[in-house]
């Protein structure tokens, strides 16, 4: 990317674009099962003699979750807090204004999985680590044969920089440079459990094999640059197309994709009672390219394909949630899928903020989706 000069104690005034003083980037991850452990770290470094405000679009998986975010100069630590964009965006620009070293990560509006990374007033000489760690679940490919890791380190394919570049919340404006001379630095620790063999497409890579109960996985050449996804794919020693359990400490995740003839044999099965729970996002980011609407035409969809005699409920979520049933499900009768879609026909992006977790916690909540499950 590229970075314009900023007057700190009056407006903007433009120059000549300088490149991000950004040094190097290192990938470190742990994969257990099918989830990923992710922390990607940068190094910035101003060369320039007067303070700079160094902005960095990196990009990550899309249905990643970012949990931490620390910068570090010198012997001094911030770890950042979760707060509301806007008011996030005026304490960084009214840091910047009284000189002080200010760090944002935010999620970029044009593209939902571009982070933008603003490390303000860098001074002269001085290098800044900035380190960011999320999680991710990995992607069954090939029929359910194999997992596949994806480290995304190029903006090129999901972003068109011709339209427009991006913007701090200070007001320094940036632009996309497709080719850099940074490197990536990869480490990956893989438990071996149900993984037979692990290959990339992407790159040339080490795998260690000594130890007993893990893979040590590194690129195979020095001075990687990024310039292309890191994908790292583990053939497993069994398919697991159907159904996917992760058990951790206190958490159990389970993944459950039926295929066709599942369907077929279920609801052709007079002696099952066919139980469909749809739980629907209307947070206000839903209102965003009318996701709302999708929503709506797919549940109305759902709702015409349901069997005779199955029992079912809908249930809307955002910072808190409503259920179109108080029981946790009503038989499928004329009465109940004209309420059913009265609902779907009414329903809004209206219900605040994604608090999936908080739904979760519910009695009521945990009850239904055990049922679910």
């Amino acid at each position: 990317m590229m970075q314009r000069k900023r007057d700190w104690d009056s407006s903007i005034h433009e120059s000549l674009p300088l490149y991000v003083p950004l040094k190097r980037v290192s990938a470190d991850a742990t994969i257990r099962s099918f989830a990923a452990n992710v922390t990607i770290t940068q190094v910035f470094q101003n060369h320039e003699a007067v303070p700079i405000e160094a902005v960095y679009c990196f990009p990550i998986e899309e249905q990643a979750a970012v949990y931490a975010f620390v910068a570090r100069i010198g012997d001094r630590e911030i770890v950042a807090e979760l707060k509301e964009k806007k008011q996030a965006q005026r304490e960084y620009n009214n840091a910047l204004r009284e000189h002080h070293g200010a760090y944002l990560l935010e999620q970029d509006e044009e593209s939902q999985d571009n982070f933008i990374i603003n490390v303000g007033a860098l001074l002269p000489n001085q290098e800044c680590h900035i380190t960011m760690s999320y999680v991710s679940e990995l992607d069954l490919v090939q029929n359910g044969t194999k997992i596949r890791f994806v480290v995304p380190t190029t903006i090129a394919p999901r972003y068109n920089p011709n339209v427009g570049g991006i913007g701090s919340p200070a007001g320094t404006k940036t632009e996309y440079v497709q080719s850099a001379p940074y490197t990536i630095d990869f480490h990956c620790c893989v438990e071996k459990f149900g993984i037979s063999r692990v290959s990339s497409i992407s790159h040339p890579i080490q795998v260690d094999v000594s130890r007993e109960d893990i893979y040590m996985i590194e690129f195979a050449q020095d001075n990687t640059h990024l310039d292309r996804d890191i994908i790292i794919d583990f053939e497993l020693t069994e398919n697991r197309s159907n159904t996917i359990i992760a058990v951790e400490s206190g958490a159990l995740m389970v993944s459950f994709t039926p295929a066709e003839q599942d369907c077929r044999r279920i609801i052709n099965d007079g002696n099952i009672t066919n139980e469909f729970i749809f739980i629907v996002d209307c947070s206000g980011s839903m209102d965003n390219e009318n996701k709302i609407g999708l929503a709506r035409q797919a549940m109305l969809l759902f709702l015409k394909s349901l069997p005779v005699d199955c029992h079912f409920n809908i249930i809307r979520f955002g910072n808190a949630y409503k259920s179109l049933f108080s029981d946790i499900t009503a038989i499928y009768t004329n009465e109940n899928a004209r309420q059913a879609e009265q609902l779907i026909n009414t329903m809004r992006a209206d219900l605040g903020g994604t608090e999936l977790v908080r739904f979760l916690t519910l009695s009521n909540g945990a009850q239904i989706l055990m049922n679910f499950l």
